[in-house]
């Protein structure tokens, strides 16, 4: 599974990481549940990991680095994301079928809980 560090801390060798499959956050603990001895990982980087559920608590087991990934400036952007509403941010928009050259049809809504 891949992921990205969201809080790290190379004194206590911890680690919260969010998982690409959206579900719990996994918890890396100790060098030895790293691949390789590579460093500890800095917030926002990517890494591949495996995990353990114990009490309902995932636990990051083999955890590696993806190479070319780091990201330090991660966490001060979602730090400050609402933070000014003056300044510009990145923004979603809705496009229809004819803006990508796609036949027109009609929208259809979905909720999901």
């Amino acid at each position: 599974m891949i992921g990205v560090i969201l809080w790290s801390s190379p004194a206590k060798e911890k680690a919260v990481i969010w998982c690409e499959d959206h579900g719990a956050l996994a918890y890396l603990q100790g060098q030895e549940n790293l691949a390789a001895a590579e460093g500890w990982p800095d917030a926002g980087d990517l890494v591949e990991l495996e995990f353990e559920t114990i009490n309902d608590l995932r636990h990051a087991r083999a955890v590696s680095m993806i190479s070319g990934n780091r990201r330090s400036e991660l966490p001060d952007l979602l730090r400050g994301m609402g933070d000014k509403p003056g300044q510009p941010r990145p923004v979603l928009r809705v496009i229809s079928n004819g803006d990508c050259g796609l036949e027109k049809r009609p929208l259809k809504l979905a909720a999901a809980r």
